[in-house]
């Protein structure tokens, strides 16, 4: 007879194994042959805000082992933190790899608050010495390098002046009225004009021709620059001196002054900017230029004819094993020829000794490149399009040169790889300092995956 429930637990447990658990015991095993890296994200850990260590007191939370781990599963599967959090507690394998007990999950706030603390120099270093692992295991001998850049996109809108002018106007609009709704001395000295100024920036993006939008913008200025003589009024009501309410009134208005001074800087140039360009007509230099209100770190960078990036430039070179040997993360827009030099020091520093072949794009070359090399003990050195010194002077044959040549240009497919499965197509983390650690775990994951996928073959 059928029945309706069976509330007997069956005592056993029929594990389906996943395709990929082999690549996560790969990466586990090659973790637990490090246990520097732990250690090293360990100090991350118990370090504060002013980079001194921490008294190590308190809860044990998570080890540094499981952040690490936790951390690399976030990139390789490309999953933000509340789908982390999930996915590792829905898969045996995940679990195992992150060594969670099945009793046991941490929230995703959690995660999120602990991966960030581990900073860009850590996990440059720990891919540093992943590459030496991958050298004495003979996976790539670091003789044969290939050198690039790309550039990586900072998580902003397009940086129209309009909509910076509004971005200044509504978050300082936000700070002030919180200002006057938690300290009532402050009530009836601001006024909300976030209402307007989204009408104008609406009118401005729809007007056509510059006749059209100069008296637009003329009128977002206007608001913008009163905005900002309330957010002035405010730091000097929230000073130390006229604060009645005690210490949590001195709290407060620490905190509401440090949130204005960090939007009033730079709104201020946005207005500088937008009056310089649009209402003079005047060309602003790049370095001048403010992008975001939130993410101020981000650059300008164009290369050649493509579209133009705002974020950050990076340099990478990789090896005959597809793995990335080394990469840089650089402020500004620094042209390759400059950091052709910069990238074979690392390598020399990294490998302790110069690669026997350059392979590098033609925005690398240079004469003085070409002879440094050489002087470093370089015996080929690959420009795809030479300046200053014949091809004959940089490599031992015309078919060496054809060969690296060539092989450069799988250095595309890389990046093309990072972009698409990694991350590198755009950082949503914040701050410049959490874009370099974004980009190094993105390499970090990579270049374990790759390296397992390279083992097992």
């Amino acid at each position: 007879m059928r029945t309706v429930c069976d509330s007997q637990t069956l005592l056993e447990l029929h594990v389906i194994t996943p395709g990929n658990q082999k690549q996560w015991e790969s990466i586990s095993k090659i973790l637990d042959a490090h246990p520097s890296f732990a250690q090293e994200v360990w100090e991350d850990l118990h370090r504060n805000q002013q980079d001194a260590a921490k008294r190590c007191a308190g809860a044990k939370g998570l080890t540094a082992d499981q952040i690490l781990r936790f951390a690399l599963v976030k990139t390789i599967e490309g999953l933000d933190y509340r789908a982390l959090a999930e996915r590792v507690d829905d898969s045996i394998t995940l679990r195992e790899f992150c060594r969670i007990p099945f009793d046991k999950m941490p929230a995703f706030t959690t995660l999120q608050d602990n991966i960030k603390k581990i900073r860009p120099e850590t996990l440059r270093r720990l891919n540093d010495g992943l590459m030496q692992y991958a050298v004495r295991q003979g996976v790539d001998n670091a003789q044969r390098i290939r050198m690039d850049s790309t550039a990586i996109e900072a998580n902003i809108h397009h940086p129209i002046d309009a909509r910076q002018l509004w971005d200044g106007v509504r978050v300082l609009t936000r700070i002030l009225m919180r200002a006057q709704n938690e300290i009532e001395r402050l009530r009836g000295l601001f006024h909300d004009h976030t209402r307007v100024a989204k009408r104008l920036v609406y009118q401005i993006n729809n007007a056509r021709g510059d006749a059209n939008r100069k008296p637009l913008y003329k009128r977002l200025l206007a608001i913008a620059k009163k905005t900002v003589s309330y957010a002035q009024t405010a730091i000097e009501h929230l000073s130390p001196d006229r604060c009645e309410g005690g210490f949590e009134e001195l709290l407060l208005a620490s905190e509401l002054v440090q949130q204005l001074q960090d939007f009033l800087g730079l709104t201020q140039r946005v207005i500088d900017q937008t009056q310089r360009r649009v209402l003079r007509g005047e060309s602003v230099p790049a370095q001048d230029k403010v992008v975001s209100l939130f993410e101020p770190h981000a650059d300008i960078i164009v290369k050649g004819q493509r579209e133009v990036v705002f974020g950050h430039k990076v340099f990478l070179s990789t090896g005959v094993s597809n793995l990335i040997l080394d990469c840089v993360v650089e402020k500004g827009n620094p042209a390759d020829s400059e950091m052709f030099n910069v990238l074979l020091e690392r390598h020399k520093t990294i490998f302790a000794a110069a690669p026997r072949d350059v392979a590098a794009d033609g925005g690398f070359a240079s004469k003085r490149n070409g002879q440094k090399a050489q002087e470093d003990g370089v015996k080929n050195v690959a420009f795809s399009t030479p300046k200053g010194l014949s091809i004959e002077e940089l490599v031992e044959s015309l078919g060496m040169f054809k060969r690296l040549r060539n092989w450069r240009a799988g250095v595309e497919a890389i990046i093309s790889t990072a972009k698409r499965a990694y991350g590198w197509a755009r950082c949503n983390w914040k701050g410049f300092e959490s874009f370099q650690a974004y980009v190094y775990l993105a390499v970090l994951a990579y270049n374990l995956k790759t390296l397992t996928m390279i083992v097992s073959t």
